[in-house]
This record gives structure tokens, sequence and C-alpha cells, in this order.
């Protein structure tokens, strides 16, 4: 999930980008957009298309569609799938009326909630934050939207059908958050990550983020890559599979020093207070992520 704040994010007036959808690979586009940085990607079909992630309301969900139907009033967008949870991907749901939308089953399961949660935390504290990619009118979008829950929701894998190709979505384990998935253009060597991977800011560790199984998730993904698989972040640019390794790693490191902590006995408080060298991000930046690994460890004896 993007952050609510300008933390580290790269935000429009600080990188350049090309303005709608930029093809990535035969036929699979992305379209990165400066409310929450946060990117969309477009997969097109013979029988339909696939749009993955919606952004973060109604009308930020039509000026989606409205770029799709620049490419080709012949583009019918029939399927949606959701990487996650988060309000940045799905509030827009409800723009896309015609097609089903997918997601894992934990997303099905926890977006209503997860909508009720940030909509209260947008309405005490709406915000105005151009430096961070959004303003007062874009919550007031946000908090006017209706929420659309999936149509069909997965367990560990699922596939869509466009006629000539396929797109494959697959559920390796937790890590930003319970219902993370990878989608893949499998005769294009595409992955779409969501938020297990960001370019744009250090990973998202959130208060439901799963800091000790992340590594092992992005692990799993990656077995499936090649060299030259395009990996799409949730925001961001799009990388190679050495960039998400090497997050990958990161990610591992913060898990081993959560767990070192809490092994010697380290108070949550006094863990969150001593800045380390090996710690590849800055301490003041993953008390969720002590918190959340804390939580997820046996007391030490």
């Amino acid at each position: 999930m993007a952050r609510m704040d300008s933390e580290t994010r790269i935000t429009p007036a600080q990188q350049s980008r090309p303005a709608g959808f930029v093809e990535v690979a035969d036929r699979v586009l992305v379209a990165r957009y400066p409310e929450w940085d946060v990117n969309v990607g477009l997969v097109l079909g013979r029988d339909g298309a696939v749009v993955v992630d919606t952004r973060a309301s109604g009308p930020q969900g039509r000026r989606v569609l409205d770029d799709v139907r620049r490419l080709g009033r012949d583009i019918v967008v029939t399927h949606v799938v959701n990487t996650h949870v988060h309000f940045d991907h799905t509030f827009g749901n409800v723009a896309f009326e015609a097609a089903t939308v997918h997601a894992h089953d934990n997303v099905g399961r926890t977006l209503a909630a997860h909508a009720a949660h940030y909509k209260d935390l947008f309405r005490a504290d709406p915000g105005d934050a151009p430096e961070a990619g959004y303003t007062a009118r874009d919550v007031a979008d946000l908090l006017a939207t209706r929420i659309r829950r999936p149509d069909r929701t997965f367990g560990s894998h699922a596939t869509i059908d466009l006629g000539d190709r396929c797109v494959t979505m697959a559920w390796r384990g937790r890590g930003h958050t319970d219902g993370d998935i990878g989608v893949t253009v499998p005769d294009t060597d595409v992955l779409f990550l969501g938020d297990l991977v960001e370019e744009s800011a250090p990973p998202s560790f959130g208060e439901d983020s799963w800091p000790l199984d992340w590594a092992d998730t992005l692990s799993a993904h990656l077995v499936e890559t090649a060299d030259h698989t395009v990996v799409v972040p949730g925001h961001g640019r799009p990388v190679d599979v050495a960039f998400v390794a090497r997050q990958r790693d990161e990610v591992a490191t913060v898990a081993t020093f959560v767990r070192e902590r809490r092994d010697a006995g380290v108070a949550l408080d006094d863990a969150l207070r001593e800045a380390d060298a090996r710690l590849p991000y800055p301490v003041e930046g993953l008390a969720d992520a002590f918190r959340r690994g804390y939580a997820q460890l046996p007391r030490p004896s």
C-alpha cells in the first residue's frame, strides 16, 4: 500500500515518466499514475483485456478506462485483477462495471473491513499532500467511492483465458499483506507483483504486513522467472529480476534483525530506538515491521 505521508517515494515532480499506457512487452502495457504513485497494468488479448489494479477511487478508475479507450475503441476490459487488498489498488474496481474482478481469497475476505478502516483514517485526517501524490480532491473521491468486492477469488492459482493468450494468477505466501499475488503473462515473460516489490520507495511494511514471511514469498515468485523477465512493481518503474532479488535480500535482512532482537529479549520500544548499520532501511520507517514481527514470534524464555 502506498504510504499516507511523503516519506521516501519519488513523486511526479522528482521523476519524469511517460503519460498513459506504455508497452513493456507484446500487448502488455503499464500506466503509472501520480496519485499515490501507483501502477496499473493492461493485458490485451483476442477475446478481451485484463486490467491489473484499478487505483484509489471510482473517478480514478474511470480515468484508467478513458486511457484504455484512447488505445483503441475496440478494446473491451473483460477482467480486473487486484494484486492485493489496499485501497490504492482496489477502490477503482467500481468503474469496471462490465468486467469480472479477480483476487485472492483473503482480499475477498478483508476488503470491506480494510475499506472501512482507511475511510475512517482519511475522514479523521483528510490531508492535502501534493508532495506525496494526492490532494484533498482525491481523498474526497476516495471517501465517496462505493466499494466493489471481487467476483471471483482463489486460494493458490487461477487463470484468465483471453482467447489467444492467458493470464495466470498465483499466491505464493504472505508478505506485504496476506493476499498478495503475482500476475503473469506467460507468453511474454512479464510478472506483476503489486506491492511485494516497490521501485520508487522502500518496501512498505504496514500494519497488515508479514515481515517474517515476505522474503520467502518473493523467493517463491522468483523461482518462476527468467533472467529477461520484466517485473512490474506496485509503485515505480518496471524492474528486472536482479532488482527483485536484491529487495528480497533486504527484506530478509529486516526479518533477521527483528528475530535477533526478539530472541535477545530487547523490548519493542528499545528495538525501534536502536539504529544499526546492517539494516537496509532507516529504523524509523520500520516500526510496523518490528511490531508485526514481534507479534509473530514467541516470547523469549
